[in-house]
């Protein structure tokens, strides 16, 4: 018995000496939340990432650049490709507001011709008729269900200054080849449609510009998996937008048209 005590006592000498004290992320939204931690580590916490992917299709048929459809009037035309911008885009959860998706992006603005650098959130994407898949930024899910997405169909006024050439290389706001979209001193369009009237014509491009807010619905309410990475699919229904148009019409006329409130995408899936 007198062993076993002094057993005892020199435990309790030891385990003060053997602790120590862990230090972690303390935000059950983070990827890398240390469960087990005691004490929370300055700026330390990462975060998942809302990655969209936009699927093109006309009524249930997937896009294929190049081929025939028919426009409003029955009319047929040559689709070319179709690009446009989203932007401000977020989740939506019915019983509070969540945090937009953050990545921050360093850019340069022209204004009046002074030069200056700027850091803007780069929750935006570059849509066209091939599938994509655009990283919108980091989020926040908290632990309330998520009801839908909203977003604007083209890039606000703050994006309207940006120096495209100085945006990081593979930016949507980037200067290259056939994701550009920049025209007249006017910033960037909201979407541009290249077709060609009748197959084998020659092929004409239409410019529309500004930005109109959205919301998308889920089905249903999804379930947040706080620290998990999340792929949104979307699907762009051209029949929905373009389909509607006469595209015999006037250049400015065919503009009005594609400027119209988002009612041809819709989301299908939601993955962590």
């Amino acid at each position: 018995m007198r062993l076993l005590c002094c057993c005892l006592a020199i435990g309790c000498l030891l385990l003060p000496a053997c602790y120590e004290e862990s230090v972690g992320c303390l935000d059950p939204d983070a990827n890398n939340y240390a469960l087990g931690a005691d004490e929370a580590c300055p700026d330390c916490c990462t975060y998942p990432e809302l990655s969209i992917r936009v699927s093109t299709v006309w009524n249930d048929t997937a896009v294929v650049a190049g081929s025939t459809y028919r426009d409003a009037t029955g009319a047929t035309f040559q689709l070319i490709d179709f690009r446009y911008y989203l932007a401000d885009l977020r989740l939506v959860s019915s019983a509070t507001e969540l945090p937009e998706p953050f990545r921050p992006v360093e850019l340069v603005e022209n204004n009046a011709g002074t030069l200056r650098e700027v850091t803007l959130n780069g929750n935006y994407l570059l849509a066209g008729t091939a599938r994509r898949t655009t990283i919108v930024g980091a989020v926040r899910l908290g632990e309330l269900p998520l009801s839908g997405l909203s977003g604007a169909y083209g890039l606000p006024d703050r994006y309207r200054n940006v120096v495209p050439a100085e945006a990081p290389s593979g930016d949507p706001l980037r200067t290259q080849p056939r994701l550009l979209n920049y025209r007249d001193g006017r910033g960037y369009v909201q979407s541009r449609l290249e077709f060609t009237r009748t197959p084998g014509g020659d092929t004409l491009s239409v410019n529309s510009y500004g930005s109109i807010p959205f919301a998308l619905a889920f089905a249903e309410d999804i379930p947040p998996v706080r620290g998990a990475d999340i792929l949104l699919d979307l699907e762009a229904d051209l029949r929905q937008l373009i389909g509607e148009l006469d595209l015999g019409a006037d250049s400015a006329i065919i503009a009005e048209g594609l400027s119209q409130p988002v009612d041809f995408l819709r989301p299908t899936a939601i993955t962590y």
